[in-house]
């Protein structure tokens, strides 16, 4: 399960030279090339909501508002690049990663940030280090109904535990935000054993992190900017379903 984790550690110096090479900028700048039509559409629909929402809120909280303004851009490119299996991914990743986050700890939403935390330590750092991270990746079905079990009640005891520690902080919203972080930490736990049902979870996951946002900016801590990015998943998440090139009729 951790093997890719120990051969990067175990070998940081070599992993090292994928990122201090002369040409490192322009085959970053390469990553971005030859996506899909839909990818760049939805790259440059948020693009536009991003805008609104900076304008929107600018005077209001100007930090946050641009924080949350290159997050919301960068991480809808992170996902947009793990579609296209881009190098990209793991810059954009980790850039929206630790706007998120200062975003998420402005507006006491601490599971939220704690949760970006994560994505940059366990995910982002080891995508630019090895950019072929993603490469060669067979997901596997659900052999039988324990396992659907098995992950539901690993979800139940995780909520659990996350909601009793964030409910000791000043968390204003610790219901959805400890929600959001077992969900992820399933989603990981799944992705960590290619099990191609993890999907559901992303999906159901910006949907609640939508949620989340949509809350946090009605009680005055936050922006549009995470609520259109997180749409912008979504809108993601439906075309992979159904598209003929989608999670379900083929492998990643």
């Amino acid at each position: 399960m951790f093997n890719r984790y120990v051969d990067v550690l175990s070998n940081l110096p070599e992993y090292s030279k994928n990122v201090f090479r002369s040409n490192y900028f322009s085959w970053l700048l390469n990553q971005c090339k030859g996506w899909g039509k839909f990818s760049y559409g939805l790259l440059f629909f948020n693009f536009i909501l991003q805008v609104f929402s900076l304008i929107q809120s600018f005077q209001v909280a100007p930090l946050q508002s641009i924080l949350s303004f290159i997050g919301g851009n960068l991480s809808v490119a992170c996902v947009i690049g793990i579609s296209n299996r881009s190098g990209i991914q793991g810059w954009a990743g980790a850039l929206s990663a630790i706007c998120i986050a200062s975003v998420g700890f402005m507006a006491g939403n601490f599971a939220t940030a704690w949760e970006q935390i994560g994505y940059l330590l366990f995910l982002d750092i080891f995508c630019i280090l090895d950019p072929k991270w993603n490469d060669n990746i067979q997901a596997e079905k659900f052999e039988n109904a324990r396992e659907w079990i098995y992950y539901i009640s690993f979800f139940a005891v995780a909520w659990g535990i996350i909601y009793y520690i964030f409910s000791m902080t000043s968390d204003p919203r610790v219901f959805l935000d400890s929600l959001n972080l077992a969900m992820a930490i399933t989603g990981s736990l799944l992705e960590l054993n290619r099990k191609r049902e993890q999907y559901f979870v992303w999906t159901i996951s910006s949907v609640f992190t939508i949620a989340l946002w949509i809350q946090t900016m009605l009680q005055g801590d936050g922006n549009f900017a995470l609520i259109f990015s997180y749409g912008v998943f979504f809108l993601n998440d439906m075309y992979a379903f159904f598209s003929s090139r989608g999670w379900f009729k083929t492998t990643i």
